[in-house]
């Protein structure tokens, strides 16, 4: 990928399921998809008619579906697409058996959204494939270039790890990793108490010197986090929080707006989204940015697999920066005069939701 990379920011999630589908139906060798929810209404079996319709005409497809996020993935439809030809791997199934491996590895989950076709054309974000996500804000990243040998060795990877056989995959698990001077994938799975995700994150807003956008749908940091970004503050740093007003999930809408008063008074900018936004991203000084999968929580940190493309590319950098402004401007920024107005019974909320924050 030269400093001319082709890509293309996709804000919404109709337009990254638009963008997608015509890349799946161009498809002439191979179809790798990997992602967390995969729901089989009305949006999901368009995406499964045409992958079983490339299967049958001889493109290679392969995907990988969470066994908890796609839950409602039925085991007729999976017959239906391996029957086409396609070959289906249920992450980490919700079986007994790896029950008692231990509940921490039972809720190991493969959070990643990433779609590669004919090892040419990548998608890297947090879209997710249902219905009721049709009028959300989101951001999947189209990508082409040699970065996207970058998205097949993650695909790879998760293939292994979620019992595919080496032997089917080689093809793609060898192929030789060119690396790039502004681009490249931070791929995450779980290593106990470390988080290399979480690591990136901290190490940048310790690094920060401007300016710090933090995005995310369910923005619950830990108190290292919260230090971290005191820190930045008090260097001058000014930090922007966009997130949405009300999550798809009530218990985390509460859990984060209990915080939202301390990010206020340690000097955030708070931009409430008026619609849900499920993107996840952070730029530091208008220089560096990162996109992708993982939130900014434990369960991101600890027992999520996750995917995020990271860049320093100026001109790309500037079109996400628009991006940002976009949905800037599909906000409102928080005031803590009105926001104490709110009622008890919100406050009482707020306060049970925040003590759930370490299993959110």
């Amino acid at each position: 990928m030269s400093d001319k990379a082709n890509y293309q920011f996709l804000s919404s999630t109709q337009e990254a399921w638009d963008a997608m589908f015509e890349a799946i139906c161009n498809a002439r060798k191979s179809i790798y998809w990997e992602l967390y929810i995969f729901n089989p209404d009305e949006i999901g079996l368009r995406f499964v008619r045409i992958l079983k319709e490339k299967a049958q005409a001889g493109v290679e497809v392969k995907l990988i579906f969470d066994a908890f996020g796609s839950f409602s993935f039925s085991e007729k439809l999976v017959q239906e697409l391996r029957e086409a030809g396609a070959e289906v791997i249920y992450f980490n199934p919700l079986k007994m058996s790896n029950f008692w491996r231990g509940i921490r590895k039972y809720f190991e989950r493969t959070h990643r959204k990433i779609l590669i076709i004919d090892q040419e054309i990548g998608f890297i974000g947090s879209v997710n494939v249902e219905g009721n996500n049709a009028n959300w804000f989101d951001l999947q990243v189209k990508v082409t270039g040699s970065i996207v040998r970058r998205l097949l060795h993650s695909f790879s990877h998760s293939y292994l790890a979620g019992g595919g056989l080496l032997n089917r995959i080689k093809h793609i698990f060898y192929l030789p990793i060119i690396k790039e001077k502004y681009w490249s994938i931070l791929y995450h799975k779980p290593r106990g108490d470390y988080s290399i995700i979480r690591k990136v994150y901290l190490n940048w807003i310790r690094k920060a010197k401007k300016s710090l956008t933090l995005v995310s749908p369910y923005f619950l940091p830990d108190q290292d986090f919260l230090q971290a970004l005191r820190e930045a503050r008090k260097r001058g740093v000014e930090i922007d929080l966009i997130v949405p007003w009300k999550t798809d999930h009530p218990t985390l809408t509460h859990a984060m707006r209990a915080y939202w008063r301390a990010y206020d008074l340690l000097g955030f900018r708070i931009h409430l989204v008026k619609k849900m936004l499920h993107a996840k991203a952070m730029m530091v000084d208008d220089k560096w940015a990162m996109v992708g999968s993982s939130n900014f929580d434990s369960q991101t940190f600890y027992r999520n697999y996750e995917a995020n493309i990271i860049f320093s590319n100026k001109q790309m950098v500037e079109d996400f920066r628009k991006v940002l402004h976009h949905w800037k401007d599909n906000s409102r920024l928080f005031h803590i005069s009105k926001w104490e107005k709110r009622s008890v019974v919100n406050k009482v909320y707020e306060f049970f939701c925040k003590l759930l924050r370490p299993f959110l």
